[in-house]
């Protein structure tokens, strides 16, 4: 039961982020470089152009490009805190 309700969640934050224009996948950083990874093992490499979300088990937490590659696990320095996370990215709005 609790891998069907975790399906449906993972199904309602995927439609919420094609609503939202966002685009889904899990966070990969490394060599100073910050990429979504999608399902189908598609990546897009981002830059300060974009709006990061990631994803704590419960919601969704923006962070900048800048966060992304510089924050590390306190426990682990040398691994990038936010890689392996879910995230939802979108292009910023041009004002």
């Amino acid at each position: 039961m609790n891998i069907l309700s975790d399906h449906i969640r993972y199904t309602t934050r995927t439609i919420d982020a094609f609503l939202d224009q966002y685009t889904l996948g899990t966070l990969i950083i490394e060599n100073q470089t910050v990429l979504l990874l999608l399902e189908n093992n598609d990546e897009i490499q981002l830059d300060d152009s974009f709006i990061i979300e990631v994803f704590d088990g419960s919601q969704y937490h923006t962070i900048t490009y800048e966060q992304a590659i510089n924050t590390y696990c306190s426990d682990a320095p040398e691994w990038h805190l936010f890689a392996g996370f879910e995230a939802r990215v979108k292009r910023k709005e041009v004002a």
